[in-house]
């Protein structure tokens, strides 16, 4: 994924992964979702969360025959995407993206992260 950094400083992005179910301490801060303690899978206090996987209901979205079909006999299905969390525009749906990562539907969530990179003194 490409996108642009979110920090006027220097920055990298972390990729995180959890079994799920999952804890995660982040909460909303100047309208971003600011990591609050350290958590066992890499991400640190001040850590910005960009992007989780997300688990939405939709139609089939493919190009192909058997795709087409689904879709106009109205068949859904769970499928999963990134959700933007810079673009939520209420906290609840990044809780809602959040928590849409269900052991029923996914074994993992995926959280990608924006660090400030630290300057190394010369």
């Amino acid at each position: 994924m490409k996108f642009p950094a979110a920090l006027d400083v220097p920055s990298e992005i972390v990729e995180v992964r959890y079994n799920v179910p999952f804890g995660l301490n982040v909460e909303p801060k100047n309208n971003m979702a600011v990591c609050t303690k350290d958590g066992p899978g890499g991400e640190k206090v001040g850590d910005i969360l960009r992007y989780s996987s997300q688990w939405t209901l939709g139609l089939p979205r493919g190009g192909g025959v058997v795709d087409t079909a689904l879709s106009f006999s109205g068949s859904v299905s769970w499928q999963v995407s990134m959700f933007d969390v810079l673009k939520a525009s209420s906290w609840n749906e990044v809780v809602e993206a959040l928590t849409s990562n269900t052991e029923d539907r996914t074994d993992t969530v995926v959280l990608l992260f924006e660090r400030p990179v630290k300057e190394v003194e010369a």
